[in-house]
């Protein structure tokens, strides 16, 4: 176990007027609690509102609970924010316009120290070949490369830091269908190649079905339906999951 969440809550206050009076609260999650297995994958899905980049914003520490506990192996992510890192939604929004691909590469590197100077280029395109690109991308900027590309760029700098645990929010949504099966398989391809641990959060099942060996459902911030993806996208047993298979086939 590399993971474990533990009865989270997560309340949102409402303000209102020009003071900012509290005027009540929205529970994001409820509850929420579950496990995640070292070198495993878990899809977490569910549409827009049911709690899932709230979710992962606490998984990351990026945003506090209201009350429940996060709570890693020690053993496995000994420093967090090496060990554990994120693949966002949106390549265009990701990646600084004004760094070269070498040193967008080369500052996790560097913060981390996981290379000595001498052979930071050597690792560089270590991180290129692993996500299916060349040299020749070292000194341009991002605004030069597509989509499917700048996303290859951020999972080589996530996996810079060597992590043990990565976090992809919704990463092929933005991307067009063919490109977004080329990176389900390259995600599949370097879980197994580099022992990676995954949480795949995304709103299509399809897409969760492809690389996920577990499975959460959530609607309105709690857990509906949870168990082996083979078994839930065989039988699934909560009316909300047969909804959104129904409409991942459609």
């Amino acid at each position: 176990m590399i993971l474990e969440v533990k009865n989270i809550h997560k309340d949102f206050v409402i303000e209102r007027g020009i003071l900012k009076r509290e005027a009540g609260s929205v529970r994001a999650l409820d509850g929420v609690s579950f496990r995640v297995e070292e070198f495993s994958s878990l899809g977490i899905a569910g549409e827009s509102g049911s709690g899932k980049t709230t979710l992962a914003k606490i998984i990351l520490k990026l945003m506090p609970p209201t009350s429940g506990e996060i709570i890693f192996d020690r053993a496995q992510v000994v420093n967090f924010r090496k060990d554990v890192q994120i693949i966002f939604q949106n390549p265009y929004n990701s990646l600084s316009p004004k760094m070269r691909i070498f040193d967008i590469l080369t500052e996790p590197l560097i913060i981390h120290k996981i290379a000595p100077k001498n052979l930071l280029k050597d690792k560089v395109m270590d991180l290129l070949r692993f996500v299916g690109l060349d040299e020749s991308v070292l000194d341009r900027l991002p605004i030069e490369f597509s989509g499917g590309q700048r996303q290859r760029i951020c999972i080589a700098r996530a996996l810079a830091s060597e992590p043990k645990l990565i976090v992809l929010d919704e990463p092929i949504s933005s991307l067009d269908l063919t490109i977004q099966a080329q990176m389900l398989d390259l995600f599949l391809e370097l879980k197994t190649k580099l022992k990676l641990t995954y949480i795949f959060i995304s709103h299509n099942l399809a897409v969760v079905k492809h690389i996920a060996d577990r499975v959460l459902i959530m609607q309105n911030g709690r857990i509906v339906e949870e168990g082996k993806a083979v078994d839930i996208f065989r039988a699934p047993q909560n009316p909300y999951t047969v909804a959104l298979l129904n409409a991942a086939k459609s």
